[in-house]
């Protein structure tokens, strides 16, 4: 008996110390959150002050010519990639000389570049950055965005987004306007985020392959062909990517979050999102931000092929849905293993199939023009023109493209 009241004393000391211990870190932890909010609204309140600042600027500038333009001092040095190949560019939307002009209407210097390819894209942007450039500007869609951004990683220049793509996720994820003067005019500002970067690992590249928008194992590489194929038309791409869909099969996979155990799961797909938009404005991780230091893990435990069809049909157009059927996990790194090889994709490139994805976070590699973004959690508040989730951009109120 004495033991066992030996034994229950030490457990309520072990308790109390442990309480003692809880309270000590809560004031810390609260003290920091108090310390965190004062500089945030620092931060808003200065950011604030650079829009009106940029307004006043802009209202009071005359058009230049390109060659006044190369006599006026301060103007931000910058590359322009432009992809001819865009939708914006296609369909006559935006030409690359009305790119450059607005661009230096609000005191931005683009060196235009074309791009003729991806491999072009990225070695354009690996130069930029050896050349010491600091703004890297990217007129085009996302699989040009992705294909620049890679090379951006972990340097000290920054991205800037002219969305003139198809589905213009990235665009929409960080509060980047689809309207070429009120992207310019947030260019001006000079207000950036460093966000995260996704990196998977592939038996073809031990490095890493990054993305920004979305990685996935199993049947999300089909899901991708299916998306991109129905909202741009591809038919012959779409019944494709249909019959290889329902032809696959999963066995249960084994999933490791950071260092915790494995366990086992049976599920077609398994998401892992850094934005939340993907493929044909795809509300893929309704929660996800892109600039928190994690990564939103989704399993879609008992449902069938038939059922997720219906729920990426669904989530397209930017729609919510929730299923109990869908767990979520925000982790820093998963690893995704299983006796039969199984394909996978980083955004827009899909991967041969093998039998174990490492798939992981890098905080804060790249730097990039933001505004009020939904996929952001430190947004660009002042920036009140916000992209929407999908469908085009709503008319302008103001000529000055930061004030609705």
């Amino acid at each position: 008996m004495n033991a066992d009241k030996q034994a229950q004393a030490t457990r309520r000391e072990a308790l109390a110390q442990a309480q003692r211990k809880q309270r000590k870190q809560l004031k810390k932890a609260e003290a920091a959150r108090a310390q965190l909010d004062a500089a945030t609204q620092k931060l808003g309140t200065l950011e604030a002050e650079i829009t009106l600042l940029v307004q006043a600027d802009h209202a009071a500038s005359l058009p230049l010519s390109e060659q006044q333009a190369a006599q006026v001092p301060n103007l931000r040095r910058a590359l322009l990639i432009f992809n001819p190949k865009a939708k914006g560019a296609i369909d006559g939307t935006y030409e690359p000389a009305q790119i450059v002009d607005c661009l230096r209407s609000y005191g931005i210097a683009g060196e235009l570049a074309a791009k003729t390819s991806g491999k072009s894209a990225r070695k354009l942007a690996k130069a930029a950055v050896q050349q010491g450039i600091g703004l890297v500007i990217v007129a085009g869609g996302d699989g040009t965005i992705e294909a620049v951004a890679g090379q951006l990683i972990g340097s000290e220049t920054t991205l800037g987004i002219i969305p003139l793509g198809t589905m213009n996720n990235l665009a929409r994820s960080l509060g980047v306007p689809l309207n070429l003067d009120a992207a310019c005019a947030l260019m001006h500002t000079g207000i950036s985020r460093h966000i995260d970067v996704g990196r998977v690992i592939t038996a073809d590249n031990p490095n890493g392959a990054y993305f920004l928008e979305m990685a996935g194992v199993g049947l999300s590489a089909h899901a991708l062909n299916f998306g991109e194929g129905f909202m741009k038309g591809q038919w012959v791409k779409l019944l494709e990517a249909l019959g290889n869909a329902f032809a696959s099969t999963i066995d249960t996979v084994s999933i490791a979050y950071d260092d915790d155990a494995p366990f086992q799961v049976q599920t077609h797909v398994v998401t892992i999102v850094n934005a939340p938009l993907f493929a044909g404005n795809m509300f893929i991780g309704p929660d996800a931000k892109m600039d928190d230091g994690v990564l939103d893990v989704a399993l879609y435990g008992g449902m069938s092929k038939i059922d997720l069809e219906h729920h990426f049909r669904t989530i397209a157009a930017g729609k919510r849905v929730d299923d109990p059927r869908i767990t979520f996990r925000r982790v820093r790194r998963i690893r995704v293993s299983s006796s039969a090889a199984l394909a996978a994709n980083a955004d827009l490139d899909v991967f041969p199939p093998q039998l174990i994805w490492d798939i992981s976070i890098v905080p804060g590699a790249l730097s990039v023009i933001v505004g009020n973004g939904v996929g952001l959690t430190l947004p660009f508040e002042s920036a009140s023109i916000v992209p929407p989730l999908t469908g085009p951009q709503p008319v302008l109120a103001t000529a000055n493209g930061l004030v609705g």
